[in-house]
């Protein structure tokens, strides 16, 4: 039987407070110009490009794989005007609450995967502690061959040093939600992108699942720096790509069903556990959901089950590697307010 929808996956705004900043907010289009506007933060093109974006608008291109027709463009949009600009490597926009950054590194010019990542969170790291938005609420991470490698030298395992060696000040209020993905195609970039804020949110983790950075030395030399999501002040939900983890263990290998339907009992877990932490769930909520896919031959199945489990989200499906090669599908979330 496909799995039925989590009870606890859908959450409203929370009383508002006259000086809580409204976070920023995520819309999927097929056609991003129609959304366009000057209180647009940024726009994340996963796949290829489905449609033109203005020179002026902050615009991430990653580069997965096209699984399931057209692939959307997140559409980040801001609670009032936008300024944009540059800061050495780093594009970034920002309002008056929340900044949304991206920088990229050619591995090439740093030699190898770690010493990409120690100069990019490096970066990061520097930016951050002088942007005025020094709370790190949300990160993105792509880079090529996720899995190549063996043992300690897995390029995802030397990819967390290099972030480790490179964070610094940044994280010393808790980690933020954050993905980790592999493209299935070369670029030779490691691509990083953010959202911070003047305000911090509070990190939260999956009573199912051991915090990703307490995970034993088994999964490597350094466990990987995030938490399992963020809330933030107005009530919104910002969930960390999720697989088929309990505890620290990989379950159901090579059973993509089996391995989704793992991976709904944990964000159902996790979002019962945001609810007592102030997210409160209603069906007066969005939730927006990028559905990662290894292998194109499971999409059928995991489209047709995700699509059942959560009959009313929006879902984005793309092909790339997950941080661990027994895993066969990842799932991150977005839980908003109607507005």
């Amino acid at each position: 039987m496909p799995p039925t929808a989590p009870p606890c996956a859908t959450f409203h705004r929370r009383p508002a407070e006259s000086m809580t900043p409204r976070a920023p907010r995520l819309e999927y289009h097929t056609d991003a110009t129609t959304a366009l506007s000057d209180e647009v933060l940024a726009i994340v093109r996963l796949s290829t490009p489905v449609c033109a974006s203005p020179s002026d608008v902050l615009t991430v291109d990653v580069g997965l794989e096209p699984v399931q027709g057209a692939v959307p463009a997140a559409v980040w949009r801001a609670s009032g005007p936008v300024t944009r600009g540059r800061s050495g490597m780093i594009r970034y926009a920002h309002d008056a609450g929340f900044l949304f950054g991206v920088i990229e590194a050619h591995e090439v010019a740093y030699g190898d995967i770690r010493r990409t990542a120690r100069t990019v969170y490096g970066a990061i790291d520097e930016f951050q502690r002088a942007s005025g938005f020094p709370h790190l609420i949300r990160m993105w991470n792509f880079l090529d061959a996720l899995n190549d490698g063996a043992g300690d030298f897995e390029r995802y395992r030397q990819f967390c040093v290099g972030r480790a060696e490179g964070f610094g000040e940044s994280v010393r209020n808790g980690y933020p939600a954050a993905t980790a993905i592999g493209r299935q195609r070369s670029s030779g970039v490691l691509q990083v992108f953010w959202i911070a804020a003047k305000a911090p949110g509070r990190a939260i983790e999956n009573p199912r699942q051991v915090s990703a950075y307490r995970y034993p030395r088994v999964h490597g030399p350094v466990s990987p720096g995030f938490s399992r999501a963020t809330i933030l002040q107005d009530g919104t939900l910002l969930i960390s790509g999720t697989a088929s983890i309990v505890g620290h263990v990989s379950k159901h290998p090579n059973d993509a069903r089996a391995q989704l339907a793992e991976t709904l009992r944990n964000l159902d877990a996790l979002t019962c556990h945001a609810r007592e932490h102030g997210a409160i769930p209603s069906e007066q909520a969005e939730c927006l959901l990028t559905v990662y896919v290894r292998r194109p031959v499971d999409l059928a199945l995991i489209s047709t089950d995700a699509r059942e489990a959560f009959p009313s989200a929006q879902l984005m499906f793309v092909g790339a590697d997950i941080c661990r090669r027994e895993l066969l599908v990842e799932i991150e979330c977005v839980v908003q307010a109607q507005r």
